[in-house]
Parts: structure tokens; sequence; C-alpha cells
């Protein structure tokens, strides 16, 4: 038995010089790294996804309040026929960040205000008939060769017209990727870099408890028999 103790502390610590020479991250196999490489790779695209969908719909969010609280400040200029100051209130709606362009329609469908200098044709195309719904609608489109995310809301449910605010699409993606880039991308990869300096330096801790575990079963082996008591 005692020469059995004496290789298995001979190669414990043969085990612990090797270990001791070599980075704890040359000692993991191929299969290993790349598997790691992999799950990270994995992880970081899956919440990137994921933060990008809710910030876009809060962007959503708020171009659709936004939109709401035009149409009350619209509604009484409207019934008022108070066109001046309808347009004064279009005007600082346009100047807020990331909007495109502001218009306000008549239940016909006339545009009475907007922040344009010229309307294109293309923002009446299916809003010839005003926007009569009770709910806030969305679309997008085309204007000077950028994509556009148009929200309408119905003024006084759709009794006198309706508003529209419209936010460049690319602004918003720009937004998205400086909150991602400030935010998420440090915090994401310094917690997978925790865990995978963590996990390589807990290799030889998990080393020294399997030569423990395997020194306790040979421990609790019992004694071979004496050979007199065998052959009496």
């Amino acid at each position: 038995m005692s020469s059995v103790y004496d290789a298995l502390l001979k190669a414990g610590k043969k085990s612990e010089t090797t270990g001791a020479r070599d980075l704890p991250w040359s000692a993991l196999s191929l299969q290993w790294k790349i598997t790691i490489a992999i799950l990270g790779l994995v992880f970081v695209v899956t919440l990137n996804q994921l933060v990008a969908r809710v910030l876009r719909d809060q962007m959503n969010e708020s171009a659709a309040f936004m939109t709401a609280n035009l149409s009350d400040a619209a509604a009484g200029h409207l019934a008022s026929k108070d066109v001046l100051q309808l347009k004064t209130t279009v005007t600082k709606y346009a100047r807020l960040s990331r909007v495109a362009y502001v218009f306000i329609q008549d239940r016909e469908g006339t545009v009475i205000a907007h922040s344009l200098a010229t309307l294109p044709p293309e923002l009446q195309q299916d809003r010839n008939a005003g926007h009569h719904g009770l709910s806030i609608d969305r679309r997008e489109l085309v204007l000077d060769g950028k994509s556009v995310s148009e929200t309408a809301a119905p003024i006084l449910d759709g009794q006198l017209g309706s508003a529209h605010i419209g936010i460049w699409i690319e602004a918003i993606e720009q937004d998205i990727f400086k909150a991602l880039f400030t935010f998420l991308w440090p915090v994401t990869f310094g917690t997978l870099g925790a865990v995978i300096v963590a996990a390589i330096l807990a290799q030889p801790s998990i080393r020294a408890m399997r030569r423990l575990v395997a020194y306790g079963q040979i421990h609790r082996q019992p004694p071979p028999a004496p050979e007199s008591k065998l052959n009496s």
C-alpha cells in the first residue's frame, strides 16, 4: 500500500509542477477553446438582438406618445381655426431630435400645416381621406432616399383630422448602436471575460479535487487478507 501512496504523491507533485510551468489557457484542449468561443459569440449576438429590439420598441412608443401630444395640442387650434398657432406648434415638434417632418391633415385629408418647404406627394399616399381611426397608426416610407417611420394619431377621435410625425430610421438605428456600444457591450464582454477567466483558473482546483477523490477511493479499499489465513 505504501508504494501506491508514494506513486500517487509523485504523480500529484509532477502534475502540479507541470501546471505551474504551463498557462491555464494553453492547458485547455482545442475542443474546449472552440466551445467557449462559440458559446460566447452566441451569447453576445443573442443579447445584442434582444436589447436592440427592446430599445426599438421603446423608441416607437416614444414616437407614439409624441404624436399623441401633438394631436392634443393641435385639437384646440383646429377647433378655433387658428392656423398660425397650428403652424407654430408643428414647427416646434419638427425641431425635436430624429424628427424628419410633421404635418396636420383635416378630416377631408387636406394638409393644412406642415414643416417641410414643399410637401412631397408620397407623404399623402394612402392618407388622402385623412386618419379617422381611433388608434395610433404607423407606416414606413422613403423620403429623399432615406427610410422614415411615420406615426399618425387621430385628432379628437378623427373628427378634426390627424397628426403625423416622421422619424428618420437611420437616426433610430444610430441611437440604438450608441446605446449598445456605450452600455451593453462593455458590460457583456466584461462579464463574459470574467466567466472565461474563472473557468480557466478553476482548472487546477478541479484537477486537485480529482486527485483527492482518487486518493480517498484507494484509501477506503480493504487491505488484502494475509496468505496464512487463506491457506488455512
